[in-house]
């Protein structure tokens, strides 16, 4: 090797992105992606922003959470990508002054959206988007309507066959429905407009991490 070389080493990640999975045709080909490999997928993303926001050294925000972003390697297991857009620092934390909006469409914090103020809660918000895509199978975006706004109404609904009709088809109903409910939950609570009122990452992975230990005989199996 010639002195001061620089190489890029990068993993191979043999089963593309999320968004491949659920969304494209050559994606979807590999078949559809089990329910509990979703919960999987969304705990792994948890525990990845829980870390940026609690543990890195600088603490980062993201700001760009979205399912292209997520790459899946053989065993399903997801890991967070694209830092192009992350702020760093403890003073990003606590910023005062709006920013230029960055974000992708249908993930992006309406709240950030609204004051241009980005917090450890905008990827927050993002992440209850996310969840709706892997509850649902459909995109953040259905035209010029948001997966959140399409989905208000169903997702605060307490009726469970209303949540359940809020199921991807292709799962086939094949979901325990308590664990569908704690995720349907967390999603409510990250999309709160209020980003203060939203749980921390470290609150959602507990809740998620909690019932993915729950399986009651009267569940659907997965």
């Amino acid at each position: 090797m010639v002195t001061g070389e620089q190489l890029l080493l990068l993993e191979y990640i043999p089963n593309k992105s999320l968004y491949d999975r659920l969304h494209t045709h050559k994606g979807k080909s590999f078949g559809c992606l089990s329910w509990s490999s979703r919960l999987s997928i969304a705990l792994d993303i948890a525990y990845a922003l829980d870390y940026l926001h609690s543990v890195a050294d600088p603490p980062v925000i993201h700001r760009d959470v979205k399912s292209s972003n997520i790459l899946l390697d053989n065993d399903h297991h997801a890991k967070l990508a694209d830092f192009g857009l992350c702020k760093l620092g403890h003073d990003a934390f606590t910023a005062q002054t709006p920013t230029i909006i960055k974000g992708s469409l249908g993930y992006v914090d309406t709240n950030y959206l609204n004051t241009g103020l980005v917090s450890p809660k905008s990827d927050v918000y993002s992440f209850g988007v996310l969840l709706l895509e892997l509850i649902t199978g459909m995109k953040s975006l259905q035209g010029s309507i948001t997966l959140a706004e399409l989905t208000n109404d169903c997702r605060k609904h307490q009726d469970v066959d209303v949540m359940m009709g809020m199921l991807d088809p292709k799962l086939n109903g094949q979901v325990d429905v308590e664990q569908l409910r704690v995720l349907v939950h967390v999603a409510n609570m990250a999309l709160l407009e209020n980003s203060i009122a939203r749980p921390t990452m470290a609150e959602i992975a507990y809740q998620i991490s909690s019932c993915m230990e729950h399986s009651p005989e009267s569940a659907l199996p997965v």
